[in-house]
């Protein structure tokens, strides 16, 4: 016993003296059970790194410092700002999320018991099941239970959650005049499951042609044609220009018009009052205004 623990001792003096010395670039002279020792060390401090960078991409969401900087999304931000591949990008995003809604995960990433690929997964298919917490947490005992390929523990995440085929059962419960209305639709629809028939109606429905509305300056909404106006100017992209390093938004989706001078304070739906904002830095913008008491 004696012995072993002498062992021990020189082991960790080995490694110490190795840290020390800026060891790990020249590996090659190590000897095997300092490598060996050194490699769990590390992997060690990756599991603790991983949990601080979640914890920090939490609270840059939390801020929405991104938007702060330019960059329409957290997504972005990670790429573009931040360097990460996208697959890389969305993994520790989802894994955020997940650590975010079921705080019990944190310490077993920072104890090496759960990877990337584990929480992103469980993120994906507990928002997908709508899960509640208690649910949340029994799937991350459940995912951990065995080592299984991500197929596998896919699998198993979705029969837990009764997920499998990807579908919604929805009850509906009618009296029988509305129901002889269904069957009538159904037959005006040319289709004969329900299912189908929803489908068809739902799309009717949704995609339906917006009415030409005239422009006034007076109105709050922009119009067709300003609003087309406005993305033209605008080259189809996003005008909000970060305070903190000049750099203009990328984004090209979910674009809104929006008044600078704000309506409620007398600004006018006319062209040179209005820019091109995304969805997330709108909002943005109305929270900083109301974060200055101007309403």
């Amino acid at each position: 016993m004696a012995q072993m623990r002498k062992r021990n001792s020189a082991l960790k003096s080995m490694v110490y003296r190795n840290k020390k010395e800026g060891g790990g670039m020249n590996l090659k002279n190590l000897k095997n059970e300092v490598l060996v020792q050194n490699t769990k060390n590390l992997i060690k401090e990756e599991n603790r790194i991983l949990a601080k960078v979640l914890a920090h991409f939490q609270e840059i969401e939390e801020r929405k410092l991104y938007l702060e900087l330019g960059y329409g999304s957290l997504f972005l931000f990670a790429v573009k700002e931040l360097g990460y591949k996208e697959a890389s990008a969305q993994r520790r995003i989802e894994a955020m999320r997940f650590i975010n809604k079921t705080p019990e995960a944190r310490a077993m990433v920072e104890k090496g018991e759960l990877n990337l690929s584990n929480l992103s997964l469980l993120e994906r298919v507990s928002r997908e099941a709508q899960a509640t917490h208690a649910q949340s947490v029994a799937a991350l005992n459940l995912i951990q239970e065995e080592s299984t390929s991500a197929v596998e523990s896919e699998a198993k995440l979705r029969g837990y959650f009764k997920l499998e085929n990807k579908k919604r059962v929805v009850k509906i419960e009618m009296d029988e005049e509305t129901y002889q209305l269904w069957l009538a639709t159904k037959a005006k629809l040319g289709e004969v499951l329900d299912a189908a028939a929803i489908k068809k109606l739902c799309k009717s429905q949704v995609e339906m042609p917006q009415k030409k509305v005239r422009q006034a300056p007076t109105t709050r909404t922009a119009g067709r044609v300003l609003r087309r106006e406005l993305l033209k100017q605008a080259e189809h992209q996003c005008e909000y220009v970060s305070s903190i390093n000049g750099r203009r938004c990328e984004n090209r989706h979910f674009l809104q018009a929006d008044h600078k001078v704000p309506y409620f304070l007398g600004g006018k739906t006319v062209q040179p009052n209005m820019r091109v904002l995304c969805q997330q830095h709108n909002a943005h913008v109305y929270q900083k205004l109301k974060e200055k008491n101007v309403f």
